[in-house]
């Protein structure tokens, strides 16, 4: 599908793109949000950058201060209008709603002498006044837009609100809505934009801060694709996960995943083990022995046993659950030594032996609230000198606020998987690459990894 680009890096992003080539947008907002500088924006870098000449209709403001708002931005639309780029008309409803509709009218002459492929018209609220029933209004905008579109414009249409009371009939008829507002935070007011709607068409309809700045609006997504993805890490052994988070968790780092249930903590105590054997990898699971009977109703739990008793015999699998913290933090150097020993001895490994860490914190913490603290600096420390890769699972609801944001502080990376009603979520929200993604829906499935990601 066509995309026409905004320009607005952050508003792109969210629209995986930009509007498809024809679309009316609705721009919803209060006085102040910038609908017209977004509208304005909108023109200047269609013309500037993907040379896509526009239209600005206005019935409220005449073009020299169009020309004035513009040159407040370091954009020259009297410029580009006298390069036939850009038309600004200021006219009245009623005369655009009779001329636009006859396709030898004035408009539509002027909008084919330049080209035009953009359009914005601010603002459709005047409108109302042609016709103050809600019937007739909708056939009104309807019959404006079917124009807009003959003509092969990307429009933009601004529509006025003081407070946002549920969905206009301009919403129904628009192919995309974008929504302003101009919220309170902690006394300060800070823009926002929400894309409400996008027919036919992926986005993100995440409530999202933005900024007017000297050049423009600047959109801070709140969903960023990884700073860089890593060459050495270690899997999570779910794919999918791994992506997210930019390839999976980097060597010498600690990753917490909070879950609420022990069925969704075996899938990742499975997952972590099967990736670790697999690898050739050392493997310790430090108190979470008590949850493996857990494991034996899962697919495949018989065969990996196997493996798990046999890599436990050469002495590169280490359970861990009753010893004192004293013992099992050397038999945890032992390992992390031995690995980095044997790394190498393997002749043409693509990638060293590693020591894979796995904590049930859930039964770490009340076990020992004192010593557990100390305990764990330990491990990462270990962890982060021997370049392993530690996951801790913690069920945040079985530990007090104050242990639970401490363990928070001490992860590089943080994963939340929750279940609200009938459904399971999962995200990433803290990771060593800066990656954050929009909350991913899941379902379980027979096979490992057990878990499918719907909207991946």
């Amino acid at each position: 599908m066509q995309r026409v680009k905004t320009g607005i890096e952050g508003l792109d992003q969210l629209l995986y793109g930009g509007f498809l080539e024809g679309d009316a947008v609705l721009v919803v907002g209060s006085p102040g949000t910038g609908k017209t500088s977004l509208g304005m924006q909108f023109l200047y870098n269609g013309i500037t950058k993907y040379d896509e000449p526009g239209f600005f209709i206005t019935f409220e403001e005449f073009p020299q201060q169009i020309y004035r708002d513009g040159l407040n931005f370091g954009w020259d639309l009297r410029q580009l209008e006298e390069e036939n780029k850009l038309k600004v008309l200021f006219t009245s409803p009623d005369l655009m709603q009779q001329d636009i509709q006859r396709q030898e009218g004035l408009l539509p002459e002027m909008i084919r002498e330049i080209g035009a492929k953009r359009v914005v018209v601010d603002s459709i609220t005047h409108f109302h006044r042609l016709s103050p029933e809600q019937g007739q209004f909708r056939e009104l905008i309807y019959g404006v837009i079917n124009a807009l579109k003959r003509e092969g414009l990307t429009s933009m249409l601004i529509l006025e609100v003081d407070q946002y009371a549920g969905p206009a009939s301009e919403e129904y008829i628009a192919d995309a809505v974008v929504y302003l507002t101009n919220d309170r935070i902690d006394g300060q007011r800070m823009r926002f934009l929400e894309v409400l709607k996008s027919r036919g068409s992926r986005h993100n309809p995440a409530r999202t801060v933005f900024f007017i700045q000297e050049d423009g609006l600047r959109v801070v997504s709140p969903y960023r694709e990884p700073f860089f993805r890593y060459k050495e890490a270690g899997s999570t052994g779910i794919s999918q996960l791994d992506d997210l988070i930019g390839g999976g968790i980097p060597y010498g780092s600690f990753y917490l995943v909070e879950l609420e249930y022990a069925v969704q903590q075996r899938v990742f105590t499975y997952n972590f083990m099967r990736e670790a054997l697999a690898a050739e990898d050392s493997y310790v699971n430090i108190n979470g022995h008590a949850g493996m009977e857990q494991l034996e109703d899962l697919p495949g739990w018989a065969e990996l046993q196997q493996h798990l008793e046999q890599a436990e015999k050469a002495g590169r699998v280490h359970f861990l659950s009753s010893a004192p913290p004293g013992q099992m933090l050397e038999t945890l150097e032992a390992a992390y030594q031995r690995a980095e020993m044997a790394a190498p001895v393997a002749e043409g490994a693509a990638v060293p032996q590693r020591t894979r860490v796995q904590l049930d914190l859930t039964r770490m913490v009340p076990m020992d609230p004192n010593g557990f603290f100390p305990a764990l600096a330990r491990v990462l420390d270990l962890n982060r000198k021997f370049g392993g890769v530690a996951m801790g699972m913690l069920n945040p609801r079985s530990v007090d606020e104050e242990s639970a944001e401490r363990i928070r502080a001490a992860a590089d990376g943080i994963v939340r998987v929750w279940t609200e009603g009938n459904y399971h979520y999962i995200r990433a929200v803290k990771t060593v690459n800066s990656a954050r993604a929009p909350i991913q829906m899941f379902v379980e499935v027979p096979e490992p990894p057990f878990v499918e990601l719907l909207n991946y």
